[in-house]
């Protein structure tokens, strides 16, 4: 009877596992390369606070871009590193138009919702000071997948380190990525990263802007995505030429202060999207307590599942790193496969003793 009902359960968890892994693997694709000259002109927004170097490193991957007509919007948030004086100096010698905005430290939602209105164009793409494109067809790429029927457009923010928590960082990004980009090109968009997303000002128009969550400090993307889908269908774009790098928290430390902030927004989510953002870590986490389980009744089932598990995890994970150009380890990933049911319970008791949300 043990037996009957542990293979029922790791069946299961099994075929949960199998909708996180396989179903949003099916869908991701090549785009085609878009280089056409035939496109809007667009307003690039990246909102900052003290982030002078990240400017000095990464701005000139977007001002290089290979697009007809684009500007860029930098939103200073009351920094007091020098960044309004170094954009001031970048606007007499940069070959595009550079725009520089300052706001009065309330926050990234306030910062984002100034870039915006003072934009020339209607097309949006948003980036972060930390982040660079990966390539020149940034913008073509972004703008290929614009839909003016649906006009937003979710990107992917590739996260790039040499450290342990930075390569498995990366590992836990490119996963969350396939998910819902995968789930967003089947057609239930419930989240994006704001390091790589594209919408039309007529649309954050039409939604209130932030107005909707505008009480929490995060959720410019994921709720807001969440929130346009109730209306349209996102595009989602999977381009390596369109990616963006940033880099990731070197410590543990800092990628659990960064976790608690990106799942602050979580309670705003719905039933099934509280089962998309987080059913994967749950069902993995049982799945490992019922294969050891297993072990002491039948070693040979137990095996059997995990096999059968892998096999699917790592085909589906190496399908979207080879799609994406994003370095899969083979040995990393099955390290990290098992070190993320950890994380994430650590990152559960830090939330928990850990209430405040920063910028």
């Amino acid at each position: 009877m043990p037996l009957i009902i542990l293979s029922f359960i790791l069946l299961l968890l099994l075929l949960i596992q199998a909708v996180f892994y396989i179903l949003p693997a099916v869908v991701v694709r090549k785009d085609e390369e878009s280089h056409k000259d035939d496109v809007p002109p667009v307003s690039v927004i990246i909102a900052c606070r003290n982030e002078l170097q990240n400017l000095k490193s990464n701005l000139q991957y977007v001002i290089s871009q290979k697009y007809p007509e684009f500007e860029i919007v930098i939103v200073d948030d009351n920094s007091t590193d020098g960044t309004c004086e170094y954009v001031s100096k970048l606007q007499n010698t940069s070959p595009c138009s550079i725009k520089l905005v300052k706001n009065d430290g309330k926050g990234k939602k306030n910062a984002l919702s100034c870039g915006i209105r003072a934009a020339t164009y209607g097309h949006l793409v948003f980036t972060d000071a930390d982040c660079r494109p990966f390539s020149e067809f940034w913008l073509a790429g972004m703008m290929s997948r614009f839909d003016e029927v649906n006009p937003l457009v979710i990107g992917y923010g590739e996260l790039s380190g040499r450290t342990f928590s930075a390569r498995f960082s990366s590992y836990d990004a490119a996963l969350i990525a396939m998910q819902y980009l995968g789930f967003a090109s089947l057609g239930h968009a419930y989240m994006a990263v704001g390091r790589n997303i594209a919408y039309s000002r007529k649309l954050w128009d039409t939604l209130g802007g932030f107005g909707t969550h505008s009480d929490i400090a995060s959720g410019d993307d994921d709720l807001f995505v969440k929130e346009a889908a109730r209306h349209i269908r996102p595009t989602v774009c999977f381009s390596p030429e369109a990616k963006t790098i940033s880099p990731a928290k070197g410590t543990f430390g800092e990628l659990l202060r960064q976790k608690s902030r990106h799942v602050s927004t979580s309670t705003r989510y719905s039933l099934i999207d509280k089962f998309l953002s987080g059913g994967e870590i749950v069902s993995r986490s049982l799945f490992f307590a019922a294969a050891i389980a297993m072990l002491f009744i039948s070693w040979q089932f137990a095996i059997a599942f995990m096999a059968v598990r892998l096999l699917f995890v790592l085909l589906s994970h190496a399908k979207f790193c080879n799609t994406t150009k994003t370095d899969f380890n083979l040995f990393m990933s099955l390290i990290f496969d098992i070190f993320a049911p950890f994380f994430y319970f650590t990152l559960l008791v830090y939330k928990i003793f850990n209430r405040k949300t920063e910028w």
